[in-house]
């Protein structure tokens, strides 16, 4: 039996007035059984002393009985409550898992059919060879695509089921901050382009220079995603004060709602339905930054003031 959250929160509200509805009921039938006996004793010939008596024993009873009561319709609400939050949980995660599915298959299906194109092209007797050797760059960029989306989905699954097993070696962070950087600007780009860095040089760290340059470009490319059409504008920064390295890195991009701020690092997570987005993507990219920072004992965070603001990514490590 499978509940949706509608009606997993219907379910719960309906213990919650049952439970209110009992809690009701149990007040006015103790205290009805408090009459019948002071009644009962007063027809026995009680003394008022005595019958004052009776009824306080009763009523103290009664207080000590209905705290108990409350105190398990508290627990009840609560597990129904829990309930209701995982089976919430259990929905969010399968709408990203059918959301990620689409774009898998559209991220496959989009370098795939554009290698086919350009391998026709190639055989093709018609083509001069000059403009055959302009087209073997483009199938290695889609085949490097599609390289890049098969390793973060192989990444996704090991990190899922171990963890981030690092390769930690003497790390200069500001060489290997300054080279993404340049990779970034080499890029080609449908906008006007422009990205400015501060490196506090030669900050050094003990960590795994591959992850952490998976880590970088993830934000990166996330930058470079989603710009708003008018252009790209990336502001980098890295710096290491007492101990503890920085690395900040602002877009003037499309921004995302302040819910988002913690969401957009989980896995399949994209800020939008996949139907409406235009942008490439499958939602690991952030995950996999998040968990390779983990891995370091470092924190990833992002802000934004809201959509059409740009965003702000910061990474957090302690020098080692």
């Amino acid at each position: 039996m499978s509940f949706s959250p509608r009606s997993a929160l219907a379910l719960f509200l309906f213990m919650a007035l049952t439970a209110l509805a009992l809690a009701v009921w149990w007040i006015i039938f103790m205290a009805h059984l408090v009459d019948e006996k002071v009644e009962i004793a007063q027809q026995l010939g009680a003394s008022p002393e005595m019958l004052e008596q009776i009824h306080q024993q009763e009523i103290s009873r009664q207080i000590m009985l209905g705290m108990e009561g409350v105190f398990l319709i508290l627990l009840i609400l609560l597990g129904g409550w829990l309930i209701y939050r995982a089976l919430v949980k259990t929905e969010e995660l399968k709408f990203h898992q059918q959301n990620f599915l689409m774009a898998v298959t559209h991220e496959l299906k989009t370098p795939l059919a554009s290698i086919k194109l350009y391998l026709d092209t190639i055989q093709s007797p018609k083509i001069e060879a000059s403009k055959k050797e302009t087209i073997i760059p483009k199938i290695q960029q889609d085949v490097a695509r599609l390289e890049h989306l098969v390793q973060n989905i192989l990444d996704a699954g090991r990190f899922e089921r171990s963890g981030y097993r690092l390769n930690k070696i003497d790390v200069n962070l500001s060489d290997l901050v300054r080279e993404r950087v340049a990779v970034v600007r080499g890029l080609p780009s449908s906008v006007a382009k422009q990205v400015t860095d501060e490196i506090q040089p030669d900050i050094m760290i003990d960590g795994d220079q591959l992850a952490l340059g998976r880590a970088i470009d993830s934000i990166l490319e996330n930058s470079l995603k989603y710009h708003d059409g008018s252009g790209i504008q990336i502001d980098l920064k890295l710096k290491e004060i007492s101990g503890r390295i920085t690395l900040t890195i602002t877009d003037r991009g499309i921004g995302f709602e302040k819910k988002d701020n913690k969401a957009i690092f989980d896995r399949f997570y994209r800020v939008g339905d996949e139907m409406t987005r235009t942008q490439a993507g499958t939602g690991l990219g952030l995950f996999l930054c998040r968990e390779i920072i983990r891995a370091h004992g470092g924190t990833v965070t992002a802000e934004s003031d809201g959509p059409g603001k740009g965003a702000t990514f910061t990474i957090s490590l302690k020098k080692s």
